[in-house]
Protein backbone atom coordinates (compact mmCIF):
# COMPACT_ATOMS: atom_id res chain seq x y z
CA UNK A 1 0.00 0.00 0.00
CA UNK A 2 1.32 3.59 -0.83
CA UNK A 3 0.05 7.14 0.16
CA UNK A 4 0.52 10.26 -0.58
CA UNK A 5 3.89 11.93 1.27
CA UNK A 6 5.46 15.53 0.67
CA UNK A 7 9.40 14.58 0.10
CA UNK A 8 12.67 16.91 -0.07
CA UNK A 9 15.79 15.86 -1.11
CA UNK A 10 17.98 17.30 1.86
CA UNK A 11 20.65 19.52 0.63
CA UNK A 12 18.93 21.00 -2.58
CA UNK A 13 16.84 24.22 -2.51
CA UNK A 14 12.92 24.04 -3.25
CA UNK A 15 12.91 20.28 -3.47
CA UNK A 16 9.65 19.63 -1.41
CA UNK A 17 6.95 17.84 -3.26
CA UNK A 18 3.87 15.94 -3.58
CA UNK A 19 5.03 11.73 -4.18
CA UNK A 20 4.64 8.37 -3.10
CA UNK A 21 5.61 6.76 -0.30
CA UNK A 22 5.49 2.99 0.77
CA UNK A 23 3.20 2.57 3.93
CA UNK A 24 4.30 -0.64 5.27
CA UNK A 25 2.59 -3.69 7.56
CA UNK A 26 3.36 -2.81 11.52
CA UNK A 27 5.57 -5.34 12.88
CA UNK A 28 6.19 -6.44 16.86
CA UNK A 29 5.89 -3.09 18.77
CA UNK A 30 4.22 -1.04 15.88
CA UNK A 31 0.79 0.56 14.70
CA UNK A 32 -0.34 1.69 11.20
CA UNK A 33 -1.48 5.48 11.81
CA UNK A 34 -3.39 7.82 10.16
CA UNK A 35 -2.04 11.96 9.96
CA UNK A 36 -4.97 14.05 10.30
CA UNK A 37 -2.71 17.28 10.62
CA UNK A 38 1.05 18.59 10.91
CA UNK A 39 2.48 21.89 12.10
CA UNK A 40 4.43 23.89 10.22
CA UNK A 41 7.26 25.64 11.32
CA UNK A 42 10.86 27.30 10.92
CA UNK A 43 12.70 24.02 10.91
CA UNK A 44 10.52 23.00 7.63
CA UNK A 45 11.07 25.55 5.74
CA UNK A 46 14.73 25.86 6.22
CA UNK A 47 15.00 22.42 5.43
CA UNK A 48 13.45 23.01 2.12
CA UNK A 49 15.37 25.86 2.01
CA UNK A 50 18.57 22.93 1.58
CA UNK A 51 20.04 24.15 4.46
CA UNK A 52 19.95 20.98 6.76
CA UNK A 53 17.95 18.01 6.95
CA UNK A 54 18.68 14.23 6.53
CA UNK A 55 17.30 10.69 4.89
CA UNK A 56 16.99 7.74 6.20
CA UNK A 57 19.49 5.22 5.62
CA UNK A 58 19.48 4.08 2.21
CA UNK A 59 17.15 7.02 0.78
CA UNK A 60 17.55 9.59 -0.94
CA UNK A 61 14.39 11.55 -0.12
CA UNK A 62 12.86 12.64 3.27
CA UNK A 63 9.59 13.03 4.46
CA UNK A 64 9.24 16.04 6.12
CA UNK A 65 7.21 17.17 9.25
CA UNK A 66 7.38 16.50 12.72
CA UNK A 67 4.24 18.39 14.52
CA UNK A 68 1.60 15.52 14.02
CA UNK A 69 -1.99 14.82 15.22
CA UNK A 70 -1.86 11.16 14.31
CA UNK A 71 -5.19 8.84 14.87
CA UNK A 72 -4.52 4.98 15.15
CA UNK A 73 -6.17 2.63 13.35
CA UNK A 74 -7.60 0.08 14.59
CA UNK A 75 -8.30 1.87 17.89
CA UNK A 76 -8.94 5.72 17.05
CA UNK A 77 -7.13 6.75 19.58
CA UNK A 78 -5.38 10.26 18.81
CA UNK A 79 -1.83 10.91 19.52
CA UNK A 80 1.19 12.61 18.95
CA UNK A 81 4.61 11.42 17.42
CA UNK A 82 7.74 11.83 19.40
CA UNK A 83 10.36 13.68 17.24
CA UNK A 84 13.23 12.42 18.57
CA UNK A 85 14.51 8.74 18.75
CA UNK A 86 17.15 7.59 21.25
CA UNK A 87 21.13 7.12 19.55
CA UNK A 88 21.68 3.34 18.55
CA UNK A 89 24.21 3.28 21.00
CA UNK A 90 21.55 3.85 23.92
CA UNK A 91 23.96 6.35 25.38
CA UNK A 92 22.98 6.89 29.41
CA UNK A 93 20.79 9.85 29.07
CA UNK A 94 18.92 7.84 25.69
CA UNK A 95 18.88 4.72 27.63
CA UNK A 96 16.94 6.57 30.88
CA UNK A 97 14.59 7.80 28.29
CA UNK A 98 16.12 11.50 27.79
CA UNK A 99 16.67 11.41 24.48
CA UNK A 100 16.60 15.35 24.34
CA UNK A 101 19.56 14.90 26.54
CA UNK A 102 21.85 12.44 24.07
CA UNK A 103 25.29 12.62 24.74
CA UNK A 104 26.32 11.08 21.42
CA UNK A 105 24.57 13.28 19.45
CA UNK A 106 23.39 9.88 17.51
CA UNK A 107 19.78 10.49 17.22
CA UNK A 108 17.23 10.15 14.69
CA UNK A 109 14.36 12.68 14.29
CA UNK A 110 11.38 12.43 12.43
CA UNK A 111 10.89 14.86 9.37
CA UNK A 112 14.14 16.22 10.10
CA UNK A 113 17.42 13.32 10.24
CA UNK A 114 17.40 10.09 9.67
CA UNK A 115 13.76 9.36 10.07
CA UNK A 116 10.90 10.56 7.34
CA UNK A 117 8.18 12.47 8.83
CA UNK A 118 4.57 12.91 9.67
CA UNK A 119 3.44 14.69 6.53
CA UNK A 120 2.10 12.13 4.92
CA UNK A 121 -1.80 10.40 4.67
CA UNK A 122 -0.41 7.06 6.48
CA UNK A 123 3.00 5.79 8.60
CA UNK A 124 3.69 2.32 10.53
CA UNK A 125 5.12 3.88 13.41
CA UNK A 126 6.67 2.35 16.93
CA UNK A 127 3.85 2.40 19.55
CA UNK A 128 6.61 3.56 22.14
CA UNK A 129 7.12 6.67 20.00
CA UNK A 130 3.33 7.66 20.84
CA UNK A 131 1.80 10.22 23.38
CA UNK A 132 -1.87 9.51 23.35
CA UNK A 133 -4.10 13.00 23.44
CA UNK A 134 -7.74 12.82 24.52
CA UNK A 135 -10.30 13.72 21.87
CA UNK A 136 -11.29 16.65 23.12
CA UNK A 137 -8.33 18.47 22.82
CA UNK A 138 -8.65 17.25 18.90
CA UNK A 139 -9.10 21.10 17.66
CA UNK A 140 -5.50 22.08 19.18
CA UNK A 141 -3.51 19.04 20.02
CA UNK A 142 -1.47 19.55 16.68
CA UNK A 143 0.26 22.31 19.20
CA UNK A 144 1.54 19.52 21.77
CA UNK A 145 5.17 19.05 19.87
CA UNK A 146 5.73 22.88 19.82
CA UNK A 147 4.26 23.00 23.63
CA UNK A 148 6.67 19.96 24.45
CA UNK A 149 9.69 22.28 23.60
CA UNK A 150 8.62 25.18 26.32
CA UNK A 151 7.47 22.49 28.86
CA UNK A 152 11.02 21.08 28.51
CA UNK A 153 12.82 24.71 28.84
CA UNK A 154 10.19 25.49 32.04
CA UNK A 155 10.59 22.51 34.09
CA UNK A 156 14.99 22.77 33.44
CA UNK A 157 14.64 26.63 34.77
CA UNK A 158 12.99 24.94 37.45
CA UNK A 159 15.34 22.49 38.04
CA UNK A 160 18.28 24.68 38.11
CA UNK A 161 16.25 27.14 40.56
CA UNK A 162 15.79 24.60 43.18
CA UNK A 163 19.28 25.49 44.24
CA UNK A 164 17.97 28.12 45.97
CA UNK A 165 14.00 29.35 47.62
CA UNK A 166 12.82 30.80 44.35
CA UNK A 167 9.14 32.36 44.24
CA UNK A 168 9.38 33.85 40.69
CA UNK A 169 7.00 36.46 40.14
CA UNK A 170 7.19 38.34 36.49
CA UNK A 171 8.66 36.72 33.30
CA UNK A 172 10.14 38.17 30.25
CA UNK A 173 9.56 36.56 26.68
CA UNK A 174 11.10 37.65 23.30
CA UNK A 175 9.71 36.41 20.19
CA UNK A 176 5.72 36.12 19.46
CA UNK A 177 5.93 32.72 17.13
CA UNK A 178 4.51 29.60 18.34
CA UNK A 179 6.69 28.86 21.01
CA UNK A 180 7.01 32.32 22.44
CA UNK A 181 3.17 32.48 22.53
CA UNK A 182 2.97 28.68 24.39
CA UNK A 183 5.82 30.16 26.44
CA UNK A 184 4.04 32.98 27.46
CA UNK A 185 0.35 31.12 28.13
CA UNK A 186 2.46 28.57 29.89
CA UNK A 187 3.83 30.75 32.24
CA UNK A 188 0.59 32.86 33.07
CA UNK A 189 -0.86 29.43 33.81
CA UNK A 190 1.70 29.28 36.55
CA UNK A 191 0.74 32.25 37.89
CA UNK A 192 3.48 34.75 36.11
CA UNK A 193 3.04 38.46 35.36
CA UNK A 194 4.41 38.23 31.69
CA UNK A 195 5.28 40.55 29.15
CA UNK A 196 6.01 39.50 25.45
CA UNK A 197 7.91 41.23 23.16
CA UNK A 198 7.61 41.25 19.45
CA UNK A 199 8.26 43.06 16.21
CA UNK A 200 4.19 43.26 14.79
CA UNK A 201 2.63 45.99 15.84
CA UNK A 202 -0.40 46.30 19.21
CA UNK A 203 -3.92 45.07 17.49
CA UNK A 204 -2.46 42.20 15.45
CA UNK A 205 -3.03 38.92 15.79
CA UNK A 206 -0.18 38.01 18.00
CA UNK A 207 -0.69 40.95 19.99
CA UNK A 208 -4.50 39.74 20.74
CA UNK A 209 -3.32 36.16 21.35
CA UNK A 210 -1.53 37.29 24.16
CA UNK A 211 -3.87 39.98 25.53
CA UNK A 212 -6.28 37.06 25.51
CA UNK A 213 -4.80 34.99 28.62
CA UNK A 214 -3.79 38.86 30.67
CA UNK A 215 -0.45 39.26 29.27
CA UNK A 216 1.28 42.22 28.32
CA UNK A 217 2.62 42.91 24.61
CA UNK A 218 4.89 45.61 23.95
CA UNK A 219 6.77 46.20 20.38
CA UNK A 220 9.91 46.96 21.36
CA UNK A 221 12.25 45.51 24.53
CA UNK A 222 12.76 49.04 25.96
CA UNK A 223 9.19 48.94 26.95
CA UNK A 224 9.58 46.11 28.81
CA UNK A 225 10.84 47.27 32.10
CA UNK A 226 13.34 45.13 34.03
CA UNK A 227 14.06 42.39 36.81
CA UNK A 228 12.58 39.59 35.12
CA UNK A 229 12.91 36.16 37.45
CA UNK A 230 12.76 34.18 34.24
CA UNK A 231 12.98 35.16 30.78
CA UNK A 232 12.41 32.87 27.60
CA UNK A 233 14.13 34.13 24.43
CA UNK A 234 12.21 32.02 21.47
CA UNK A 235 13.54 33.90 18.12
CA UNK A 236 16.93 33.06 17.98
CA UNK A 237 18.56 36.34 17.15
CA UNK A 238 21.22 37.42 19.20
CA UNK A 239 20.49 41.04 19.83
CA UNK A 240 17.64 39.94 21.65
CA UNK A 241 19.63 37.63 23.55
CA UNK A 242 22.14 40.05 25.25
CA UNK A 243 19.02 42.47 25.56
CA UNK A 244 17.08 39.88 27.38
CA UNK A 245 19.95 39.11 29.54
CA UNK A 246 20.34 42.77 30.86
CA UNK A 247 16.64 42.85 32.00
CA UNK A 248 17.35 39.62 34.23
CA UNK A 249 16.22 40.08 38.27
CA UNK A 250 18.95 39.08 41.39
CA UNK A 251 18.63 35.04 41.09
CA UNK A 252 16.86 35.52 37.31
CA UNK A 253 17.36 32.60 34.80
CA UNK A 254 17.22 33.23 31.07
CA UNK A 255 16.09 30.39 28.93
CA UNK A 256 17.49 30.14 25.07
CA UNK A 257 14.91 28.43 23.17
CA UNK A 258 16.02 29.66 19.71
CA UNK A 259 18.67 28.48 17.37
CA UNK A 260 20.37 32.04 15.94
CA UNK A 261 20.39 32.13 11.67
CA UNK A 262 22.60 34.78 9.92
CA UNK A 263 25.26 36.36 11.37
CA UNK A 264 24.96 39.43 13.48
CA UNK A 265 27.63 41.87 14.65
CA UNK A 266 26.96 42.57 18.73
CA UNK A 267 28.50 45.31 21.03
CA UNK A 268 28.78 43.64 24.60
CA UNK A 269 29.67 44.77 27.77
CA UNK A 270 31.67 41.78 28.28
CA UNK A 271 32.47 42.70 32.04
CA UNK A 272 29.28 44.26 32.85
CA UNK A 273 27.81 40.87 31.56
CA UNK A 274 29.83 38.48 33.68
CA UNK A 275 29.51 40.46 36.82
CA UNK A 276 25.99 40.77 36.43
CA UNK A 277 25.90 37.25 35.96
CA UNK A 278 28.38 36.37 39.26
CA UNK A 279 27.49 38.90 41.48
CA UNK A 280 23.29 38.72 40.90
CA UNK A 281 23.59 34.72 40.40
CA UNK A 282 22.18 34.56 37.17
CA UNK A 283 22.03 31.51 34.76
CA UNK A 284 21.65 31.49 30.95
CA UNK A 285 21.25 27.81 29.79
CA UNK A 286 20.21 26.13 26.19
CA UNK A 287 17.04 24.16 25.73
CA UNK A 288 16.46 22.04 22.70
CA UNK A 289 13.81 19.53 22.21
CA UNK A 290 11.90 17.36 24.84
CA UNK A 291 11.68 13.72 26.41
CA UNK A 292 7.97 11.95 27.09
CA UNK A 293 7.17 13.97 30.05
CA UNK A 294 7.34 17.15 28.29
CA UNK A 295 5.03 15.93 26.02
CA UNK A 296 2.79 14.26 28.25
CA UNK A 297 3.09 18.02 30.41
CA UNK A 298 2.11 19.20 27.46
CA UNK A 299 -1.06 17.64 26.74
CA UNK A 300 -2.13 18.49 30.29
CA UNK A 301 -1.80 22.00 29.99
CA UNK A 302 -3.57 22.18 26.46
CA UNK A 303 -6.65 20.85 28.34
CA UNK A 304 -5.58 23.24 31.25
CA UNK A 305 -5.94 26.13 29.25
CA UNK A 306 -8.89 25.43 27.00
CA UNK A 307 -11.08 25.48 29.83
CA UNK A 308 -9.16 28.34 31.80
CA UNK A 309 -9.09 30.65 28.42
CA UNK A 310 -12.07 29.56 25.95
CA UNK A 311 -10.84 30.26 22.71
CA UNK A 312 -7.75 31.53 23.59
CA UNK A 313 -5.63 28.31 22.62
CA UNK A 314 -7.87 27.84 19.28
CA UNK A 315 -6.88 31.22 17.85
CA UNK A 316 -2.96 30.23 17.99
CA UNK A 317 -3.69 27.95 14.58
CA UNK A 318 -3.97 31.13 12.33
CA UNK A 319 -4.06 28.96 8.64
CA UNK A 320 -4.89 25.57 7.35
CA UNK A 321 -3.81 24.28 4.04
CA UNK A 322 -4.99 20.96 2.37
CA UNK A 323 -2.16 18.72 1.57
CA UNK A 324 -2.11 19.81 -1.94
CA UNK A 325 -1.23 23.09 -1.28
CA UNK A 326 1.12 22.48 1.32
CA UNK A 327 3.64 25.08 -0.52
CA UNK A 328 1.62 27.83 0.91
CA UNK A 329 2.03 26.12 4.07
CA UNK A 330 5.92 27.05 4.40
CA UNK A 331 5.52 30.78 3.33
CA UNK A 332 3.08 32.06 6.05
CA UNK A 333 2.34 35.65 6.42
CA UNK A 334 4.21 37.87 9.01
CA UNK A 335 0.48 37.67 11.15
CA UNK A 336 0.49 33.98 11.22
CA UNK A 337 1.29 32.23 14.29
CA UNK A 338 1.12 28.44 13.80
CA UNK A 339 -0.07 27.36 9.86
CA UNK A 340 -1.45 23.45 9.81
CA UNK A 341 -1.59 21.25 7.02
CA UNK A 342 -4.81 19.21 6.97
CA UNK A 343 -3.92 15.93 5.75
CA UNK A 344 -6.60 13.59 6.34
CA UNK A 345 -8.73 15.57 8.83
Amino acid sequence: MSCQAVLVLPGSAQSAALGEVEVGKPGPGQVLARTLRVGICGTDAEIDRGEYGEAPPGAERLVLGHESLLRIEGTGQLAVGIVRRPCPELCPNCASGRWDMCTTGDYSEHGIRRLDGFLRERLVIAADGLVPVPDALEPVAVLVEPLSIVEKAIAEAWAIQARLKWAPKRALVTGAGPVGLLAAYALRQRGLDVWVVDQRPPGSPKAEAVAAVGAHYVDDIDKAGAAFDIAVEATGYAPLLFAASGLLARNGVLALTGVTSGHHTVSVDANALNADMVLENQVIFGSVNAARAHYEQAVADLGDWVKRWPGATERLITARHPLADFRAALGKSPDDIKTVVEVGG
